[in-house]
């Protein structure tokens, strides 16, 4: 029994970056897939993500005193600020007197060790200061005239008088004197959105712009003036090195893929472009004992020493979403394995995973949420999935694909499934907005739009009976901002009835149909938020719901072996790594190996032979592991 790393998506969308100024170079990264750890500079990361509840890291901010504290803060979306004392070995969750806003901005005070401020900056609930290392927070809002936060920067001294910059998306520059109780609109700033800001000195301190300029006062923050423009451009990142040789070392990095240099604290610039070949973005830098490491829009990190020119620094950085997995049936014998990821389009592997070609990769379609494969693949090669909101087709085996036509609902797709009798039924169900279900029994070539009648709802999940093509029985999830309700169908989705109702919002769902379900009755497996419900023996009443751990862990997607008559497998791909069960998710054990603890997105059971079983576990970073037993 052993585990195989299949695929490792490197680089990525790195949308923040902050250097501890430690003597070993130790740097974090905030990005789609969590945090990463670099303890050499960026020569080589590693993911640091434990404990985070949301992936989506917008911002992190490391202590000053980092190698006596070892504290870290995360900004995330959704799940609001993280907080590590252990260099990001673990982190744990801070509310905001009871919410956890999206947070978009943090900042650590320059003095730290002895006024223990951090500053978060939100998506629209304003500004919360703690002055106790994180552990209690307090929301100021007196004077802001947005509270959607785009920039924050501490100056030294800001629990001493020293000022507090505080940015918004409406173009407002805010400034606060006493340690953000109240602020203050900085009037001599044009309305001009601020991207970035920081602070080189007490009294001297830097902005960047959405329109391409680089803002500069040396009166804490009341007056400023242009000391570089480029109309078209974006200053998305300011940085001071801290280099050794002295002086006010700064660098700065912009939209068009360019790093600044200033080595007079930010009067006069100079300008290089990061890489040498094709066109990067960048989106944030990080810098410390005059090296700077730039984070890029797709392109993962870039490593700048002194004048030598920029060298992409990726290595364990895996950080390219994956948010689907698809595996043929016959896995045996085609061996083809599909993903649908967050920005690389569609990746494919004829042989098993030893060589993957990209397709589908164009950034205007918008995210691959979906990808399915016909269960005769192996002889129709026939695929389908969503992408933006919009069906996709394959005949190809995935090598290509085209906007699936006939489709004249408006509403944004969700999700696809196809019946287990599609060769000889061609039987087709599309999730969508609104409530909406689209059906088709030729393959694709024309639909009928059903109504669920739940209407302003999502279809979250759609599977088909085992045994469709005799019952015509079929399971989708519905949920809204209120409910979560189990629907079903007997007669192939032209209409539905309520099975089972949830008041509260789930945001996800997932189902499965054992080959034992029977009409009306199941079992059926219902994976929401940290649970997996089934429907009691008699079919009727409320679901039994269980945890496949404690403390919290959320469940992506579950599961069932095709030989589940014999086996009785089920698989759960959760936040915690995959879990197994064999008595009908009764009882639940985690898979030991190098998935375990980490946030896995999707999995998947194939069946060789009735001695072997192979498992696909698709982990949510941009790794893809196969176990064989």
């Amino acid at each position: 029994m052993n585990w195989d790393r299949l695929l490792a998506l490197e680089g990525g969308t790195v949308g923040s970056i902050a250097c501890a100024g430690d003597r070993v170079g130790t740097a974090f990264a905030g990005t789609l897939a969590g945090v990463f750890r670099s303890t050499d500079g960026g020569e080589r990361w590693e993911w640091a993500g434990k404990g985070l509840i949301s992936p989506f890291v917008q911002d992190v901010g490391v202590s000053p005193d980092f190698e006596r504290d070892g504290v870290v803060v995360a900004a995330t979306a959704v799940s609001g600020l993280h907080i590590s004392f252990d260099g990001g070995a673990s982190w744990y969750r801070r509310e905001f007197w009871g919410i956890r806003p999206t947070v978009t901005r943090v900042a650590i005070s320059p003095d730290f060790g002895r006024d223990q401020m951090i500053v978060a900056g939100t998506q629209h609930e304003g500004v919360f200061v703690s002055r106790n290392r994180g552990q209690s927070w307090n929301g100021f809002v007196t004077g802001l005239h947005d509270t959607e936060i785009s920039a924050l920067a501490i100056a030294p001294g800001a629990s001493d008088g020293g000022a507090v910059l505080a940015a918004t998306e409406r173009g407002t520059l805010l400034r606060s004197n006493d340690a953000c109780r109240s602020w203050r609109r900085v009037e001599s700033i044009d309305a001009d959105p601020i991207e970035s800001c920081t602070w080189i000195e007490r009294e001297t301190a830097l902005a960047g712009t959405v329109s391409g300029r680089l803002l500069r006062s040396t009166d804490g923050g009341e007056r400023w003036n242009t000391v570089w423009r480029s109309d078209g451009d974006t200053v998305n990142g300011i940085a001071a090195t801290g280099s050794s040789s002295g002086g006010n070392q700064v660098v700065a990095a912009t939209g068009s893929g360019r790093v600044l240099h200033s080595g007079d604290g930010g009067l006069t610039w100079q300008a290089q472009s990061i890489a040498r070949e094709g066109k990067v973005s960048a989106l944030c830098v990080g810098a410390s004992n005059g090296r700077a490491l730039i984070g890029t829009d797709r392109g993962g990190v870039f490593r700048l020493t002194g004048a030598d020119p920029a060298v992409a620094a990726n290595n364990g950085l895996v950080n390219r979403p994956i948010l689907d997995l698809a595996v043929s049936r016959s896995i045996d014998g085609d061996e083809t394995l599909v993903l649908g990821t967050l920005q690389d389009g569609v990746r494919v592997s004829p042989d098993g995973g030893a060589n993957w070609i990209t397709t589908l990769d164009d950034p205007g379609l918008g995210p691959v949420t979906s990808v399915r494969l016909s269960p005769a693949f192996a002889r129709d090669g026939i695929a389908g999935g969503i992408a933006g909101g919009q069906v996709l087709w394959s005949a190809d085996g995935g090598r290509s694909w085209v906007r699936m036509g006939g489709l004249t609902n408006d509403s944004a797709a969700t999700v696809l499934e196809f019946s287990p009798d599609f060769a000889s039924d061609g039987h087709i169900a599309v999730g969508a907005q609104d409530g909406m279900l689209l059906l088709s029994h030729d393959c694709g070539d024309t639909w009928r739009s059903v109504w669920t009648g739940l209407d302003g709802s999502e279809v979250l999940a759609l599977a088909y009976s085992p045994h469709f093509g005799e019952d015509r029985a079929m399971v989708a999830a519905v949920g809204d901002a209120q409910r979560l309700v189990v629907i079903r169908s007997g007669d192939a989705g032209q209409t539905w009835m309520p099975w089972v109702e949830y008041d509260a919002a789930m945001g996800w769902a997932s189902l499965a149909i054992p080959p034992t379900f029977k009409p009306d009755v199941g079992p059926v497996l219902l994976a929401a938020r940290d649970r997996i419900a089934m429907p009691p023996s008699s079919g009727r009443g409320p679901w039994s719901g269980l945890r496949v751990a404690e403390g919290g862990v959320a469940i992506r997607q579950v599961t069932v072996s095709a030989d589940f008559g014999r086996d009785g497998l089920v698989a759960a791909a959760t936040s915690d790594g995959v879990y197994l069960s064999s008595t009908l998710g009764l009882d639940w054990s985690r898979m030991d190996g190098p998935v375990a603890g980490r946030a896995v997105e999707r999995v998947s059971i194939s069946e060789a032979d009735s001695n072997r079983r192979t498992i696909h576990a698709a982990v949510g970073c941009g790794e893809l592991w196969r176990f064989t037993a």
